[in-house]
């Protein structure tokens, strides 16, 4: 009887162990799946800092940015694209420090510091207003092209540069 045991409990050792190394080796498919999807990000949050829109290829012709400017969706890889270019126009010295990011082969989650100043009123604040806050960026992927994506914004931070922008809150409707 105990002979019995020890080879159903080695035997199922076994199993567990070719069921790990069998998960490890699907992972290291579905790592560099996450990978390019994390540098994917990176290639955007570059394109937007320098205006090169080369950098939004891996954008789906039928994505959503569920961010858009005034907090409205955009809709269509080539309205995000547009949008995503136009940025670098109305903002001077921009910058992502990217704090952390994390993936799998869905989602990226990027942990973000961005800077910049204003350089016209397009953005909702006057001219000249220095933007310093924290953020973090969601975006979905689908057979390598992002597909979707939220940012969430730190209030606090949000709610001190409206202050600073007087009466009106720097937004427009």
């Amino acid at each position: 009887m105990k002979k019995l045991v020890i080879a159903v409990t080695a035997g199922f050792c076994c199993f567990l162990i070719s069921c790990n190394n069998t998960a490890e080796t699907k992972g290291s498919s579905t790592d560099s799946v996450a990978e390019k999807n994390r540098m994917a990000c990176r290639d955007i949050y570059e394109g937007i800092k320098t205006g090169d829109a080369s950098k939004f290829g891996v954008i789906a012709d039928d994505a959503v940015d569920h961010e858009g400017q005034n907090g409205k969706p955009v809709t269509g890889g080539d309205n995000i694209k547009k949008m995503l270019a136009d940025m670098h126009n109305h903002f001077k010295d921009i910058n992502f420090d990217i704090i952390t990011d994390a993936a799998n082969s869905d989602y990226v989650f990027t942990l973000v510091h961005f800077t910049a100043t204003t350089s016209d009123t397009t953005q909702g604040a006057p001219a000249g207003t220095k933007i310093d806050m924290h953020g973090i960026d969601v975006s979905k992927f689908k057979d390598g092209k992002a597909v979707e994506h939220w940012g969430y914004d730190d209030r606090n931070e949000m709610m001190e540069m409206m202050k600073m922008m007087g009466p009106q809150g720097g937004m427009n409707n």
